[in-house]
C-alpha cells in the first residue's frame, strides 16, 4: 500500500508503531542496543506478511512483528529480553507505520488564503512562531496506553489479591518489564513524577520484601501501590476526558486538579540537574541483620526549594570498602567530607521517583561558594522547613513529606542521659525561641562523642523526626570565620577536654553495662492527634488486609474501622468517613483496598506535615 501524501509504502497494521521515538525505543532496550539496532536497519530483508504483521529477517534472526504494538516482537535469537533485533524491526515497524495527519496551525492572524497580517513588510515570509504544531496521538497510540493502563491495573489488583506477604522475585521482575511497556505507551512524564519510573520503584520494594530487606515493610508497598493504581486513574480519566496525554501536553483536569500534573518529555535516562545544592548533613545506620548504609540530606534551592535525600546501602557480607568513614569515597565516587564543604551545584543527577536523588551514575559536581556556608542562606532554609511548610509543597504524587528542619541556635543548654530509653540528650533553644530536645543513640558512642565536641560552637542544627525522637543528623558549627557542617554518625570528633569526655564515656558504659542486665522500659509515647489516629487505625488495618490477602474484615478490624469512622464523623473529615463507610460495606476487593490505601495515605501525609 502507497501513502497517498508522501509516497512511502505504508501497512495498515503497523499503525501501533507510529510516533515511536529514541526514548521508547530506549526505554523498550538501552541506548546502545539503539546504537547497534540502526546499523542494522538497511539490512532488514521481508521474509513473509499478512493482513495483521510481517516476518522479517534481520542479521541471521526472524522477528516477528504484528498489529499488537512493539511489546509483542517476538524474535529467534537466543538473548533473553529485549534484543537488537527487536530494536531493529520496531524500526522498520515505524518506517512503515502510517501517517498520522497533523492541523493546519497559522498564527492568529493569519487565515487560508490571506495575505500578510498588518505591518508586515512586502515580500516578507511569515512564520508561524507563536503557536507551536502539536501533533495529536493516533488511535493506535491511544489504544497503547489504554492496554498499557489496564495491564498495570491487573498486575497491581493481583499482587495485592495474592497477598503481600507472598510475593516471590518473579513480581518484581514482572513489574520490571511493565515499566518499560508503559514507557513504550507514550507515558513520559506526569508532573514531576515518571510513571515508569514509578512501577521501578515499585518492582525494587517488591524485590525487597521478597527478600525479606528489614528496610522494606508492607506499609510501604502497599503506599507505593496505592500511588500506582491511583495515578492510572488519573491517567484513564484524562483519556477518557481530552484523548490522553500527548508529549508536551496536560494530562487532563483531572490529572491537574489532583497532581498539578502535565506530561512531557523527560529525561531518558530520569537524570536532573540540580542549579544549587547545600548540605545539610549524614546520617550513617546499621541494621540488626548487618546491612548499613547512609542517608545524606540537602537542600535543593532550586523553584520553590525543598529537602531531599540520598540513600545508598549494602546487604550484610558484601563489600567490605563500603564502612562508616568520612574520607573515603562513598557516594558519587567521593568522600562525605567532600560533599559537605559547602554549596555546590549537580548536574546529570540521577533521580527517583519520590523526589529523592539517585546513588548512582556520576554525576557532575561545581562549588558555588567560598569556604563553608553562609549564615543568611541557613537562616532562609530554616524558615522554608519551618512551621510555614505547606501541605500541598510536599503531598502529592511522588512527593512526601521529609520530617527533616533546620533550626537556627540561640542557644545551647545541658547535656544529660535517658536511662531508660538510652539515650543522650541535649537541649538547645531555637532562635525564635522554642526549645529542641536532641537524642541520640548511647550505643553511638562516635556520634556522641561528636555531638559534645562541637556544641559550644552550634549555629544551627539539621533535625530529623524518627524513631520518635529528634536526632541531629547535621551539626553547622562556626570555626574562626567560616561554618562548617558537622555530621554526628560520620564525622570524627573535634579535640575534647580529656577529663570531660572521660567523665561522659564512663557514665555511658555504666549505663550500658545496667542496661545489659535490666529489662527495656520504654518511655510512653505522646497520644497521636485525632486526625493522626482515624489514618492508623484505617492504616492498620489495610495493611493486614493487603498482606494476607483476605477478601474481608476480621471482627477486630472492622471494630477498628467503625471505630475510625465515628472519630472521622466527629471531626467533620466526610472523605474519610466515607472511606471507612465503604470498608464496611463492600468486600476488600483490590481495588477497594488500593482506593482506600491512597486516600488513607494522603491524609496522614497532610496530618503530619499540618501537626
Amino acid at each position: 500500500m502507497t501513502g497517498a501524501t508522501t509516497g512511502r509504502p505504508t501497512c495498515p497494521w503497523a499503525a501501533a508503531y507510529a510516533g515511536l521515538d529514541d526514548d521508547a525505543l530506549k526505554a523498550l532496550g538501552n541506548a546502545g542496543l539503539l546504537r547497534r539496532a540502526r546499523k542494522d536497519l538497511g539490512g532488514v530483508t521481508e521474509v513473509s506478511h499478512d493482513p495483521k504483521g510481517a516476518v522479517l529477517a534481520v542479521s541471521g534472526a526472524t522477528v516477528r512483528v504484528d498489529e499488537r504494538g512493539p511489546a509483542a516482537v517476538a524474535c529467534d535469537c537466543p538473548t533473553a529480553g529485549v534484543c537488537q533485533h527487536v530494536l531493529t524491526a520496531c524500526l522498520w515497524a515505524a518506517g512503515v507505520a502510517p501517517d498520522v495527519g497533523q492541523p493546519d496551525v497559522r498564527p492568529p492572524d493569519v487565515a487560508p488564503g490571506a495575505g500578510p497580517a498588518p505591518g508586515t513588510a512586502p515580500g516578507a515570509t511569515v512564520v508561524a512562531q507563536s503557536v507551536p504544531a502539536v501533533r495529536a496521538p493516533s488511535e493506535a497510540v491511544l489504544r497503547r496506553r489504554r492496554e498499557a493502563l489496564a495491564e498495570v491495573r491487573d498486575v497491581v489488583g493481583r499482587l495485592v489479591s495474592g497477598g503481600l506477604s507472598h510475593l516471590g522475585p518473579g513480581d518484581a521482575e514482572s513489574l520490571a518489564a511493565l515499566a518499560g511497556r508503559v514507557r513504550l505507551a507514550g507515558f513520559d512524564r506526569v508532573g514531576t513524577v515518571r510513571f515508569d519510573g514509578l512501577l521501578r520503584s515499585v518492582g525494587g520494594l517488591v524485590a525487597g520484601l521478597a527478600g525479606r530487606d528489614d528496610a522494606v515493610t508492607e506499609h510501604d508497598l502497599l503506599d507505593a501501590l496505592a500511588e500506582t493504581w491511583a495515578m492510572c486513574e488519573v491517567l484513564q480519566r484524562a483519556l477518557d476526558g481530552d484523548g490522553g496525554p500527548a508529549r508536551g501536553q496536560g494530562t487532563g483536569t483531572a490529572a491537574s486538579a489532583d497532581a498539578g500534573a502535565t506530561a512531557g518529555k523527560g529525561s531518558t535516562d530520569d537524570e536532573t540537574d540540580v542549579a544549587r545544592w547545600v548540605p545539610l548533613g549524614v546520617r550513617w545506620w546499621t541494621s540488626q541483620s548487618g546491612s548499613r548504609g547512609l542517608a545524606y540530606l540537602g537542600w535543593d534551592a532550586t523553584a520553590t526549594g525543598r529537602v531531599r535525600q540520598v540513600v545508598t546501602g549494602r546487604p550484610a557480607g558484601t563489600d567490605p570498602r563500603f564502612q562508616r568513614s568520612w574520607t573515603n569515597p562513598l557516594l558519587w565516587g567521593r568522600s562525605l567530607s567532600t560533599l559537605c564543604e559547602g554549596a555546590f551545584s549537580l548536574a546529570a543527577v540521577r533521580t527517583r521517583p519520590d523526589g529523592a536523588l539517585g546513588a548512582g551514575g556520576n554525576p557532575v559536581l561545581r562549588r558555588l561558594d567560598g569556604d563553608g556556608f553562609d549564615l543568611d542562606e541557613l537562616r532562609t532554609i530554616a524558615e522554608r522547613t519551618g512551621a510555614g511548610v505547606r501541605p500541598r509543597d510536599v503531598v502529592g504524587f511522588g512527593r512526601r513529606p521529609a520530617g527533616v528542619r533546620l533550626v537556627l541556635v540561640r542557644d545551647v543548654g545541658e547535656v544529660g542521659i535517658d536511662e531508660v530509653r538510652q539515650e543522650t540528650t541535649l537541649s538547645v533553644v531555637a532562635s525564635d525561641g522554642g526549645p529542641h530536645l536532641l537524642r541520640l543513640p548511647v550505643a553511638d558512642e562516635q556520634a556522641v562523642q561528636t555531638l559534645l565536641s562541637v556544641r559550644s560552637r552550634l549555629v544551627a542544627v539539621t533535625i530529623e523526626r524518627r524513631e520518635e525522637r529528634d536526632e541531629p543528623v547535621g551539626l553547622f558549627v562556626r570555626d574562626q570565620s567560616s561554618i562548617r557542617l558537622v555530621s554526628p554518625t560520620v564525622t570524627p570528633a573535634w579535640s575534647l577536654e580529656r577529663s570531660y569526655w572521660d567523665f561522659w564515656r564512663r557514665r555511658m558504659r555504666r549505663l550500658r553495662a545496667q542496661a545489659s542486665a535490666a529489662r527495656a522500659v520504654r518511655a510512653p509515647a505522646p497520644p497521636p492527634s485525632p486526625v493522626r489516629r482515624v489514618s492508623l487505625l484505617l492504616g492498620d488495618v489495610l495493611v493486614a488486609a493487603a498482606a494476607t490477602g483476605r477478601p474481608a474484615l476480621t471482627a477486630r478490624q472492622r471494630s477498628d474501622v467503625e471505630q475510625a469512622r465515628a472519630l472521622a464523623r466527629d471531626l467533620g473529615l466526610g472523605t474519610l468517613e466515607a472511606t471507612a463507610g465503604r470498608l464496611l460495606r463492600d468486600r476488600l476487593t483490590p481495588e477497594a483496598v488500593l482506593h482506600a490505601a491512597f486516600v488513607v495515605g494522603r491524609a496522614r501525609a497532610v496530618a503530619d506535615v499540618a501537626g
